[in-house]
């Protein structure tokens, strides 16, 4: 029933290529130019209405494309030293990329529309689209960012030439390819609050007239910024001494250290009669302490300044504020010593790490009429993570979460360039995907198993595989040579299977959990057609006005909880697709010959089934969770964005968001821990357990208002410098961080301060300070009630004041 995926990405490569190869000699007898080069963007284009999209997958100047977009190029992110996915939103505000405590390691929130990041199972809602492949998980967020062309924020649904999942829109990441000349640039980079380390090269040129290749570097070595209070150990004194620990060690001195070092090789050829091909190929290596590393206590009730574990004993080091401390206790020794999954990596220490690799090849053939495209990608990845889930001293709930990742994808398309009023664009894709998670925890004072010596509560294995298959078209009509009809649409089938079973359960809990031995197994399929259609009107070069109905689709699943209890059935871990329709107009304008552009969009979307996961205990020693769907969830709002490149080096940017995104209907959410009858939370004697109505309510991570400010200026030192400064801030109303709305996990409006000075020679030397949240704002960005607690509130933090003392050389 399950596929080897290793052998069918290696096979889809190969066959992807030969392909090519046998229909070259018949396509090549018509010439053509070139594959494009990469988009000109934002801060490389002297015009700034110049900027050059494919969001339709053709070439498409960005103020005449019918799409709210966001592109960020090389100079920006030079400018902010975004080497981490998370930072995007410093560029593109109204989208966020967090860490996660578990499951699919990281959340992204785009216009308030987020998939649950704590269950392994959960595809995201925001598709991300990496030098032409489409991933849904967010592991490869793990990964450095570098040597970057440009990245591209689509907002809203795009499920017509990206897929299956991009219900909330799609995050395109391009890196360099190699010029028509040999360049390159080395940058070695210092940030003080994690003693960060940073190296970054590249070079590439031309091998020959049709041969070209590039090679790119990036290494860095954080200390981490998070510090642990908890430095000499606490007597355990919520754990029997019959589980093995009466003493529980520190976690290491300073949490969130990391080490990356990341490859990137592009080679690319050009026969010069419209054929060409792309083949890049990234190696990925992490390393850190595990994504609770990152975690901080938000807040408590009412009259306490510490948080508390299982039995209501306090942590003694424990704080309730956001300042960049934590407090973290390692395992017993007796424990670690019987638990294989866990001794190997660090000695048990809390550790984390992700080794990738994607290949990506291009194919494209181009003549006067039509152009046609292939890519094909594999994208394997093996994650560690391990760690305190109870965010204090006593280290209560451990675990750890480990996957094994491996994913085919094939893509084809057809995009017409006829001279007439009428244009195509049609193509399939297919995917396969074959995901093994390991789970397992020592949950509360599990005494030693007398079989096997272990004192862990569980580990459980769940083997996850998915096919879809796609084909999608869209007609474009030039109605009149100023007016244009678009229609398209997508059909999508996509098949999941499932087989979940414990590996290990320890005798004490054993009535509790799904017996060593029973498998949950499981198959099911969904098919969608999501419809679009766009009406634009471009009265002049300068002028943009559009309107368009869309939809999207991401097909359902099966949960991958961190426990399975006793009554799990196939049932019980199977939740369905999410779908949303709607529409947005937007106007888009450029003046002054294209040296300011002014953009407005309206926009709004009903959201179907939106996937949601909930922490629940089972009991006082074992935790689990659920994912739901949301019944319906509202996305709705206005965005302004505006920038104007003036004389003498100036450009002024601004940006203005109001979104506001509720649960129209989601009657059955979870209680927050410690939530009273008189505070909504209500019984359920038919089904047991207690529920909120969320109805009508904000969607978490969410805030009403984002705007950002900002200026470059540039200008002439010497006859041998150049100066650029830069600044800009970032405003964002409050809102919560918990899916259940817990009050304590409300962040407040806060404005973040972001500059930088760098000074330029004319013989490429540069040198650089740049400051991202400079105002030193602490905020949440994904929380969950505290696993143990009394309703605190256990979040991941923004990034602190982080100040980079950077020293380029270009060639």
């Amino acid at each position: 029933m399950f596929r080897n995926t290793r052998s069918q990405g290696l096979l889809g490569l190969f066959a992807g290529g030969s392909l090519a190869a046998l229909a070259l000699p018949a396509l090549a007898q018509t010439a053509a130019p070139a594959v494009p080069q990469p988009p000109a963007t934002a801060q490389d284009s002297n015009v700034l209405d110049d900027i050059v999209v494919s969001a339709r997958r053709r070439e498409e100047r960005l103020q005449d494309v019918p799409v709210a977009a966001t592109v960020v190029g090389q100079s920006q992110v030079k400018q902010y030293n975004l080497t981490s996915v998370a930072n995007i939103r410093i560029v593109a505000p109204e989208i966020t990329l967090d860490r996660g405590f578990t499951g699919s390691a990281t959340s992204i929130s785009l216009r308030g529309v987020s998939s649950s990041a704590i269950d392994g199972g959960v595809e995201q809602s925001v598709l991300l689209d990496f030098d032409g492949m489409a991933i849904s998980r967010g592991r490869i967020l793990n990964d450095a960012l570098f040597d970057v062309d440009s990245l591209t924020v689509l907002k809203g649904p795009q499920a017509v030439f990206f897929g299956k999942n991009s219900p909330g829109g799609v995050v395109s990441v391009r890196s360099i390819n190699p010029g028509s000349s040999f360049e390159g640039y080395a940058r070695v980079g210092y940030e003080f609050t994690s003693d960060n380390l940073q190296f970054e090269t590249a070079a590439g040129g031309p091998i020959n007239d049709r041969l070209g290749l590039r090679l790119a570097l990036i290494s860095s070595q954080s200390e981490g910024y998070i510090h642990n209070n908890d430095k000499t150990g606490v007597v355990d004194v919520v754990r029997s001494a019959a589980s093995g620990s009466t003493f529980v060690p520190p976690a290491p001195d300073r949490l969130g250290a990391e080490r990356k070092l990341a490859l990137r090789g592009t080679v690319v050829y050009d026969n010069g009669e419209g054929f060409s091909a792309n083949l890049k190929l990234l190696y990925s290596r992490y390393r850190g302490q595990g994504l609770q590393s990152f975690s901080e206590v938000m807040g408590c009730p009412a009259g306490r300044t510490q948080p508390q574990t299982v039995g209501g004993v306090l942590d003694p080091n424990g704080d309730c504020k956001l300042n960049d401390r934590s407090s973290q206790g390692w395992l017993a020794p007796e424990i670690i010593a019987n638990w294989p999954q866990v001794n190997r990596h660090d000695n048990g220490k809390p550790y984390s790490s992700n080794d990738s690799f994607l290949p990506t090849l291009t194919l494209q053939y181009a003549s006067d009429t039509f152009t046609l495209t292939s890519v094909t990608g594999y994208y394997d990845y093996d994650y560690i993570s391990q760690g305190n889930a109870d965010a204090t001293s006593y280290s209560y709930f451990w675990s750890y979460s480990n996957e094994k990742n491996k994913s085919f994808y094939q893509e084809v398309r057809a995009t017409s360039t006829l001279e007439g009023p009428l244009n195509f664009a049609f193509g399939g894709h297919y995917e396969n995907n074959h995901r093994d998670l390991f789970v397992g925890a020592a949950s509360g004072p599990a005494p030693r198993d007398p079989a096997t010596g272990k004192y862990h509560s569980n580990d459980n294995q769940q083997g996850n595989r998915s096919d879809a298959w796609s084909v999608f078209g869209q007609v474009v009509y030039n109605i009149t040579p100023k007016l244009e009809l678009a229609g398209g649409a997508r059909y999508t089938k996509q098949t999941n299977e499932l087989d979940s079973f414990n590996s290990y359960v320890n005798p004490v809990i054993a009535a509790s959990q799904l017996p060593v031995g029973k498998h949950v197994v499981g198959e099911k399929s969904q098919d969608n057609v999501s419809p679009e259609v766009t009406l634009t009107w471009r009265p002049s070069r300068a002028l943009t006005v559009y309107g368009a109905y869309k939809t999207g689709f991401l097909a359902g699943g099966y949960s991958n909880p961190g426990t399975l209890s006793a009554i799990t059935t196939i049932k019980t871990l199977s939740f369905d697709e999410e779908t949303v329709k709607g529409g947005e107009v937007g106007i888009k304008s450029s003046l002054l010959d294209g040296r300011l552009t002014a953009n407005v969009t309206g926009y709004r979307y009903e959201y179907e089934g939106l996937p949601l996961t909930s922490l629940i205990a089972l009991n006082a020693t074992t935790l689990t969770y659920v994912t739901q769907n949301a019944a319906n969830t509202i996305a709705q709002g206005v965005e302004f964005e505006t920038a104007y490149r003036g004389p003498d080096g100036w450009t002024l940017r601004a940006t203005a968001s109001y979104n506001d995104a509720h649960f129209d209907r989601f009657d059955r959410a979870q209680c927050y821990t410690g939530q009273t009858l008189a505070q909504g939370c209500l019984a359920d004697p038919a089904n047991g357990g207690r529920y909120q109505d969320l109805s009508g309510r904000a969607v978490y991570r969410a805030p009403k208002w984002i705007a950002t400010t900002g200026f470059i200026k540039t200008f002439k030192v010497s006859d041998k410098f150049d100066a650029t400064v830069n600044a800009d801030l970032r405003y964002s109303s409050s809102y919560f961080t918990g899916l259940n709305l817990n009050p304590l996990s409300r962040q407040s409006g806060y404005v973040l301060l972001n500059a930088g000075v760098r000074l330029d020679s004319h013989d490429g030397w540069s040198a650089s300070i740049i400051g991202r949240n400079l105002t030193n704002e602490r905020y949440g960005t994904l929380g969950i009630d505290k696993p143990g607690g009394a309703g605190e509130v256990f979040t991941v933090a923004g990034e602190p004041r982080a100040v980079v003392l950077q020293l380029e050389k270009t060639f």
